[in-house]
């Protein structure tokens, strides 16, 4: 209840102070607050000690506000400090460990070349085999040639599991080339532009290393390229999001060039599952790949070889292989009629593994059975194949 205005004595300037408000005095021997004093004089009625609350309850929200606004902008600038930090210091330990360098495949025993593996199909082995002659031409070669340019640029397209970037190692190792895979997950990032200046230190790495080693083959295999270059009309996200994928895509096109221009002993394999049939992939990108190859799902050769080598493991393979030879190559044609991709059979030889494991441990281990291959190929249900047909 609001106190009536005459009750207080003004002569005296005794008033009631308003709530939030400690700087106003309401006592004779207290010096009043320099802002308040002069309102307060003109206190003379209840409408005037009402307006008075009034003015006091909105400078007191202009007040709250202001310092909220204030805390706001304090948080914001408190974080794109942060960003410009990390952007600084931590994004470039970042972009270092984007890089993860080239290897030497030569010595590995589980990439054969194209002259041993026996598990690629001959439409694509003659392909690779073609490009491997062009790629160790030499110098006098090509000037002969009328400089033909080298034909360096492959995309290896086809169904999830078929062997494009297992294809890709077997290619480098025939070329006797350093070999190097990039993955959209190595240079994303979460920082806004910072995935673009990640993926420009890693191509400006590898045209470092390749031009300090002109005679020496470089192979880069950039993995589910259709992340890095998606057709513009297939962005379904805006604002930064489509920026940043439009700034991934301008910086590979770029810098594809680039490498064509300064170091031709560099061959890019990009992979993806999409068929560029269907205009799934960025028509700037596929212009910049010479041969487009389709890799498709293996045939029951391939399937047998494959299976084969992933025998190698298992005690006694060559004498389980021999006497199983038959029932191994109708299990591969069963296999290929379901449409099995080197990732189902992996799969499969895994699962029969696991069977076998199970037997010894069960104390009714009387060596690898091929039952349990057979066993294996029924566990799966639908092959990758068969996930493709309508």
């Amino acid at each position: 209840m609001i106190k009536p205005i005459s009750q207080y004595d003004l002569s005296n300037r005794v008033y009631p102070g308003f709530k939030n408000s400690s700087s106003v005095s309401n006592q004779l021997n207290e010096r009043p607050h320099f802002f308040f004093d002069k309102r307060f004089e003109k206190i003379k009625t209840d409408d005037d000690f009402r307006k008075a609350q009034l003015d006091q309850a909105e400078r007191s929200i202009i007040l709250s506000a202001a310092t909220a606004f204030t805390l706001i902008a304090c948080a914001v600038m408190f974080l794109l400090g942060r960003g410009k930090v990390t952007s600084k210091t931590g994004g470039q330990e970042f972009a270092a460990a984007c890089f993860k360098g080239f290897e030497t495949l030569k010595d590995n025993p589980k990439i054969p070349t194209l002259d041993t593996c026996k598990s690629i199909n001959k439409d694509l082995l003659e392909i690779l085999e073609m490009q491997v002659r062009q790629a160790k031409a030499g110098a006098d070669v090509v000037k002969e040639s009328g400089e033909a340019a080298a034909s360096n640029r492959l995309l290896l397209f086809g169904p999830a599991g078929v062997g494009k970037s297992f294809f890709a190692k077997i290619y480098a190792k025939s070329l006797d080339a350093e070999y190097m895979e990039v993955l959209y997950s190595d240079f994303n990032s979460k920082w806004s532009g910072e995935s673009v200046e990640n993926l420009k230190y890693i191509f400006e790495k590898i045209v470092d290393t390749a031009a300090r080693r002109p005679d020496k083959k470089y192979v880069v295999t950039f993995n589910e390229i259709d992340a890095i270059v998606m057709p513009p009309e297939n962005f379904s996200r805006g604002g930064g999001h489509v920026l940043s994928k439009l700034e991934d895509r301008s910086v590979f096109l770029n810098y594809m060039e680039l490498l064509k221009e300064k170091t031709p002993n560099v061959t890019v394999i990009g992979t993806t599952n999409i068929s560029p049939k269907n205009n799934g992939l960025d028509k700037a990108a596929m212009s910049r790949f010479l041969n487009i190859i389709e890799v498709s799902y293996p045939d029951k050769n391939c399937l047998y070889e494959a299976m084969k080598m992933s025998l190698k493991s298992i005690e006694d393979s060559e004498k389980f292989i021999t006497d199983n030879a038959k029932e191994l190559q109708e299990l591969a044609e069963a296999m290929a009629k379901r449409r099995f991709s080197f990732r189902n059979l992996e799969n499969i030889v895994n699962q029969a593994k696991q069977y076998h494991k199970i037997d010894i441990m069960d104390g009714s281990n009387k060596g690898f059975k091929i039952d349990y291959l057979k066993k294996g190929e029924k566990s799966i249900k639908f092959s990758d194949g068969e996930l493709d047909m309508p």
